[in-house]
């Protein structure tokens, strides 16, 4: 290769590149490693590095092992080290790919090689890292038993407390079933929550059931459940036990005189309350929780409905209302309100009901809890499991699972969808040209033009790279009518794609291919409906880009 054009390659690579001499000074820097190290130019790079070992590392020691790397092997790959932005001090975390570069001789010359920020993945990693010991030391020391178990309650992790409380080794537990420690007595309703936790997962269900010991006697363990089978991260029911076998046996001691003790402590939360046999609110304690900031005059004489602001139709209040007119408990009953400034607060209500010595019903007493962070932790976790971070568009797991529902649905309205693979043509070429910024920011804009090209009940979704994926639904009552509303659709697209972008000092103009495929066959699974879309996709590809292509069966 000739010397004008390595410097072409080596000053328009994306990621840092260099040249060292074993003594530890700067020789090349191309200006992505420039403004990597936080200076203007090469030149004054250059001049401000004298000892790369003293200057660049964060640990010095790193540069000496280093160069008996590239001393044993003549190159180096993967060297991960933190180091100083070497202008501003800053610490960030790099990776270095390296050879040495030897005269006619064989003596050493050079060192040169590639840097690559990974500031954020190494920070992402640390964080993972971090949270996986802060589990551990909380499962592991607290006197709280955490298990992990399957569908049929097959345990997949058990923690160290499964020895103080029911005598027996987590890893000899792993792999049998957790019903296998219950109280016969209490087995059907334990099998029956567990159903409950797999069918629902907006909130924990709470339990209190006998467990065997290895000593012979029954514990009475209350347990709070939450279904994160899909979660990736946890793949199972996760499951917090307490002993409370001391609670219980105190609470059936005074179950007598201590009633309305007990209501109190089977509820916890953060403010108590009563209702009369109107279900008239008598008695609000809620102190200077977050309650308080929802109420704009006195619950008194009102209603729970009228103090939340719910129409009299709403049909959710009517079946609660069902419940309290059959004077029944309930458990974590939700409920919104929003503030006199307009912020949106979440609530979970408990209660039971209160009866005299004769058996009359006198109202309700129960608690309240502000679950507003769990549930907008929820909101955001299930924002990054099922969206795109760079778009914000849906994900290729929330992609196919509407298709899913797209084909179980058409079953139904005798209407039939369509899916469409885009892929941009050419676009790594302008990702190598102008960095992985403007690819994105092209990236962006094309999520945008694609949304105003589709219905609101259609799908865009991006599956990934210059990917994107989308699902029509409800396009006509046969496959011929399907095919040609979504040629409509796509040509539509083909014609939006095609205008101009303009990028920050960037206008470019690019085209896409398309591949489409006809929901006609609602037996086929969504995974089968995808790879005919990409097949058809590059068959456009194959046609000569910039056009669109129906799946043909063979």
């Amino acid at each position: 290769m000739a010397d004008n054009d390595f410097s072409t390659l080596f000053d328009l690579l994306p990621i840092g590149a260099y040249r060292s001499s074993p003594d530890g000074r700067q020789l090349r820097a191309n200006p992505a490693l420039v403004r990597l190290d936080g200076y203007d130019s090469e030149a004054e790079m250059l001049a401000a590095t004298q000892d790369l070992a003293r200057e660049w590392y964060v640990d010095p020691n790193r540069r000496a092992q280093f160069k008996a790397l590239l001393a044993e092997h003549g190159l180096v790959r993967d060297f991960v080290s933190e180091v100083y932005r070497h202008k501003t001090r800053e610490k960030i975390w790099v990776r270095v790919h390296a050879h040495v570069v030897r005269d006619a001789s064989g003596a050493v010359s050079y060192y040169e090689g590639t840097v690559e920020d990974i500031t954020q993945q190494r920070r992402a990693q640390l964080e993972t890292e971090a949270n996986e010991r802060r589990f551990r030391a909380l499962t592991e020391r607290a006197p709280v038993l955490t298990v992990i178990c399957g569908e049929h309650g097959e345990l997949s992790y058990v923690s160290s407390a499964s020895i103080s409380m029911l005598g027996v080794p987590g890893d000899t537990m792993i792999g049998r079933s957790l019903f296998e420690w219950v109280h016969a007595d209490d087995l059907a309703q334990a099998r029956a929550e567990h159903e409950r936790v797999l069918a629902f997962d907006r909130g924990p269900v709470e339990s209190i059931h006998r467990y065997a010991h290895a000593d012979g006697s029954w514990r009475y363990l209350a347990a709070v459940a939450s279904n994160g089978l899909a979660d990736d991260a946890v793949g199972g029911v996760v499951m917090h036990f307490r002993d409370v076998t001391q609670e219980h046996v105190a609470k059936q001691e005074l179950i007598a005189s201590e009633a309305r003790f007990r209501r109190l402590t089977e509820l916890s939360s953060d403010w108590y309350w009563e209702v009369d046999s109107q279900f008239r609110i008598v008695r609000m304690e809620t102190g200077n929780r977050s309650f308080n900031s929802v109420l704009t005059s006195s619950p008194i004489g009102k209603t729970r409905q009228e103090v939340a602001g719910v129409p009299a139709d709403d049909p959710v209040w009517a079946a609660h209302q069902a419940v309290l007119e059959s004077h029944q408990p309930f458990h974590d009953f939700e409920t919104q309100r929003v503030a006199p400034d307009g912020s949106v607060y979440w609530h979970t209500v408990s209660g039971t009901p209160m009866f005299d010595g004769q058996g009359n019903f006198l109202g309700y007493c129960g608690v309240g809890r502000d679950v507003t962070d769990r549930m907008r932790a929820q909101e955001a976790i299930r924002q990054l499991a099922f969206h795109d971070v760079l778009t914000g568009l849906p994900n290729r797991r929330l992609l196919m699972d509407r298709i899913q529902q797209a084909l179980v649905a058409s079953t139904r309205s005798q209407q039939t969808g369509a899916l469409l693979f885009l892929d941009l043509d050419n676009f790594k070429t302008l990702n190598d040209a102008f960095g992985h910024d403007v690819g994105d920011a092209l990236l962006q804009q094309v999520a945008g033009r694609l949304a105003v090209c589709v219905r609101a009940s259609d799908t865009v979704a991006r599956l990934g790279g210059d990917e994107f994926v989308v699902l029509l639904q409800n396009e006509g009552d046969s496959a011929q009518a399907a095919t040609a509303q979504a040629g409509r659709i796509a040509l539509k697209i083909l014609q939006s794609l095609r205008e101009p972008y303009d990028i920050g000092p960037c206008r470019h103009q690019c085209s896409i291919s398309i591949g489409a495929v006809v929901l006609d066959d609602p037996s086929r699974s969504p995974h089968d409906y995808l790879r005919m879309a990409d097949l058809a996709m590059y068959q456009a590809k194959a046609s000569g880009r910039n056009t669109l292509c129906f799946y043909a069966q063979d």
